[in-house]
């Protein structure tokens, strides 16, 4: 037993010579390494890259000011103001008649307007509707499995809607 621990201490002191010869062959390669991957070089390079982004910083709140009196002075125009119509939506004869039909049935669903306007699939209708409902001219609901439309007056009150003469 005691051979066996005398070994193994042996062992163990090869691999640790071993070790500090390693260390020491590191420590001496360091003095070897370029000045230009130093400390001082990345702080450089910290730096230019801290420029580089404060420019673009600078850049992006510029415009964000910019974008800002811009909005400012829409809302300063005497039309705005007034309450005059805020938006035109130009319309196409067949959305203006959807319009239309929404207004005098209330609330409908695709199937309706499917009916009405002779389309072969539902598609179509929703598309139409959803369009609509985008634009801020029909309000949706969603009862059980299907989608109503229903147009607010109200809502619309300060959009002017231009359609072609039919």
């Amino acid at each position: 037993m005691v051979v066996c621990v005398s070994k193994k201490t042996e062992q163990l002191e090869k691999e640790l010579q071993s070790l500090k010869g390693e260390l020491d062959q590191l420590i001496s390669k360091k003095e070897t390494i370029p000045p230009e991957s130093t400390v001082p070089t990345l702080i450089k390079y910290m730096i230019e890259e801290r420029e580089r982004t404060n420019s673009l910083l600078t850049s992006i709140t510029g415009k964000i000011g910019k974008l800002e009196k811009e909005i400012e002075r829409l809302y300063d125009e005497p039309a705005y103001k007034e309450g005059q119509y805020s938006m035109e939506v130009p319309l196409s004869s067949l959305d203006a008649k959807i319009l239309d039909f929404v207004q005098t049935h209330g609330m409908i669903c695709a199937d309706d307007l499917m009916k009405a306007m002779n389309y072969k699939g539902r598609n179509a209708a929703c598309a139409r509707m959803n369009k609509l409902y985008r634009e801020g001219l029909l309000e949706r609901y969603q009862l059980g499995h299907k989608v109503f439309y229903k147009f607010d007056a109200g809502k619309t009150t300060n959009t002017l809607i231009i359609s072609p003469p039919q």
